[in-house]
């Protein structure tokens, strides 16, 4: 399944469950080609051609977020396609409504649709300030959260800090590890359907994990300031951190992989330390 079909794929689950359809019933089809002559509940169409034959009639709703849907015979239910491609042929029908938002239609003449909506998108005026305005609230929350945290538990970032300073290969590559296992399994559980709200919450908690990082790195570099007021030096080193993040990845690829890095050394090192509970001690070989 693509990756770019996981957003699409929160977006049609919070549709079903809103429109009182229980998730648990919703079927995944996500690649190879598929007859569908008998279904009860939601049926989401991913990477995959799904077929509804001539003289067959499903339930619905029907959900297209990539793949082709081509329909042959009848669909009861609502359609409601997002991405990928919606085909009816002579004879085939949606009983309901039809809501286009995006993707590629091709109706025949003689394909019958009850009721069709669009839903357009005008282009928004490219706007700079609103374009880095979550970038400077996100700055001034970690600005907060990091010069308290040195007050009250400076012995955490400063655990946190020294791991990744002092052991910046081991801390990237924890990071670049977990990184990798938890995109897998993120995307093993959204294909489950059931177990999508747990990978949310997983990926709430990695995208918290990562941002401690961010305040572990801001903290070594407010103490390059040498000043006894350790939460102004931290919330400084916060701002020049994430500035520095900003104006790194302008440059192509080199940018990207340089922020990457940094995000994955501080990763690496939030775990290695327990979030700053535990000093990180490398086991070493007897000689």
């Amino acid at each position: 399944m693509n990756l770019e079909l996981i957003p699409l794929l929160i977006v049609v689950l919070l549709m079903i469950s809103a429109g009182g359809v229980e998730v648990e019933t919703a079927e995944l089809v996500i690649e190879g080609d598929h007859e569908i002559t008998e279904h009860r509940g939601a049926l989401i169409v991913g990477d995959a051609t799904v077929t509804v034959p001539a003289d067959e009639t499903i339930s619905g709703p029907v959900y297209v977020i990539g793949g082709e849907f081509l329909i042959q015979g009848a669909v009861e239910g609502d359609v409601t396609q997002l991405s990928g491609s919606l085909l009816i042929e002579d004879g085939g029908t949606i009983e309901s409504e039809l809501q286009h938002i995006g993707g590629r239609e091709e109706f025949a003449d003689g394909a019958v649709i009850t009721e069709r909506s669009t839903v357009e998108f005008a282009p928004a005026e490219p706007d700079p300030i609103a374009a880095y305005t979550p970038t400077i609230l996100t700055t001034i929350a970690l600005a907060i959260v990091g010069a308290w945290l040195s007050r009250t538990r400076r012995s955490l970032l400063d655990t946190v800090g020294s791991a990744a300073r002092d052991h910046t290969v081991i801390s990237l590559t924890v990071g670049a590890l977990l990184a990798v296992t938890f995109l897998a399994v993120f995307v093993f559980m959204a294909f489950t359907l059931v177990l999508l709200p747990v990978s949310i919450l997983g990926l709430l908690v990695g995208m918290l994990t990562i941002a401690y990082g961010v305040l572990a790195l801001g903290y070594l570099v407010g103490q390059q300031m040498k000043t006894p007021r350790v939460e102004l030096a931290t919330a400084f080193g916060v701002v020049v951190v994430v500035a520095l993040f900003q104006v790194i990845g302008v440059i192509p690829i080199l940018g990207d992989l340089i922020v990457a890095g940094l995000l994955l050394t501080g990763l690496g090192a939030v775990v290695l330390t327990y979030f700053g509970l535990q000093e990180f001690e490398p086991v070493t070989l007897p000689g």
